[in-house]
C-alpha cells in the first residue's frame, strides 16, 4: 500500500543509532532500484488513515530526501507493542546495539 508521509507516526525513530556512511549508500541505493522492501506499519489506534511505523525509519529519511511523495508500506495486524516485538526478533540484518535495546525497554 503507498502511504504519504503524513499518515506515518515515527514514534521510535528516536531508539535507532544513526550512521552517516550507512544513511548514504541506502539513498544510493533508492535513487538507483527505488524501493524494494516496504516498510512495516500498524494501523493507529483510534485513527482510520494513520499508521505507526514499526520499521523502516531509515528508508523514509532518504525517500523524503528524493522528493518521493509517498512510501511503499505493509500493514501488519497486530497491536503496536507485538508488533515492535515481532520486528526486532525476525531482524536478521542488522542487529541492535545494546543501547538501542535498552532504550526500547525504556520505552515500553
Amino acid at each position: 500500500m503507498q502511504l504519504e508521509y503524513h499518515q506515518l507516526e515515527r514514534r521510535w525513530e528516536h531508539l535507532r543509532v544513526h550512521d552517516p556512511q550507512r544513511q548514504r549508500r541506502l539513498l544510493a541505493s533508492l535513487a538507483d532500484s527505488g524501493q524494494q522492501v516496504p516498510i512495516v506499519v500498524v494501523a493507529a489506534e483510534g485513527s482510520t488513515d494513520r499508521y505507526v511505523v514499526i520499521d523502516g525509519y531509515k528508508r523514509i529519511a532518504a525517500l523524503k530526501q528524493l522528493g518521493r511523495d509517498t512510501v511503499e508500506a505493509v500493514v501488519w495486524p497486530m497491536s503496536e507493542a507485538a508488533a515492535v516485538l515481532l520486528d526486532r526478533s525476525l531482524r536478521l540484518s542488522e542487529h541492535e546495539t545494546a543501547l538501542e535495546v535498552g532504550w526500547l525497554l525504556a520505552e515500553m
